[in-house]
């Protein structure tokens, strides 16, 4: 979007609190959440737990580990 369309765009929304670059930066945000797919916010939350695993690999190892020794025992 450019700056006279964001203009044209605040002008006609009555916005007059928000300004023409903030109208373009979420145009642009919308623009490019939509191109990634509808899957994009899975991705980004899987992206960020494994970042969070892999700085903590063996704590993730003893959680998981612990987690599957509760849940046989509660099998048993």
């Amino acid at each position: 979007m450019t700056r006279a369309n964001a203009q044209a765009q605040l002008s006609a929304t009555g916005n007059h609190g928000v300004s023409a670059d903030t109208l373009a930066l979420a145009s642009h945000m919308n623009d490019c959440e939509r191109s990634h797919g509808p899957f994009f916010h899975l991705r980004c939350g899987v992206d960020s737990v494994r970042a969070l695993a892999s700085g903590r690999i063996v704590t993730t190892g003893a959680v998981f580990v612990a987690a599957g020794l509760c849940l046989l025992l509660a099998l048993a």
